[in-house]
């Protein structure tokens, strides 16, 4: 099937988080993900399971935007070697989080972010989390 630059299609990816701090690690999601390509921005959509939280990601060459909406609406933005302002919305209001992104690498398979988050100039939690995007069996 020939796809068109920015056609929304399935792809199969992983996705893992590890605490920067504690090793601790975690399979966020595997499985099938709605995905495009255009204009340089790379989209993701799937649904967590066990949470049911739908998460959108774009990718683009100098960002990355995560959009979680569950239980709480995350809104976060992503910028190499930049501080950023995101916010958390949930029944007792939205809070705006600080986050500070370490590294922030796009390639065709793959996704990736290190970051700590911040209170005000303290570091209170840091993450790396991994988008793998694999090839679909035929």
């Amino acid at each position: 099937m020939l796809m068109i630059s920015g056609d929304s299609m399935k792809k199969h990816i992983v996705v893992k988080q590890k605490h920067l701090y504690t090793e601790e690690r975690n399979l966020m999601f595997e499985g099938q993900a709605f995905f495009s390509n255009s204009d340089g921005c790379l989209r993701l959509s799937y649904t967590e399971r066990g949470s049911n939280t739908m998460v959108s990601v774009e990718a683009e060459e100098e960002e990355l935007r995560i959009k979680r909406d569950g239980e709480l609406m995350t809104r976060l933005t992503f910028q190499h070697k930049k501080q950023t302002t995101g916010s958390v919305l949930s029944e007792f209001g939205t809070i705006d989080i600080g986050v500070f992104t370490h590294k922030y690498i796009k390639r065709e398979n793959i996704i990736a972010i290190e970051y700590d988050i911040l209170s005000g100039d303290e570091v209170t939690d840091g993450y790396r989390i991994l988008w793998i995007l694999k090839e679909d069996k035929a």
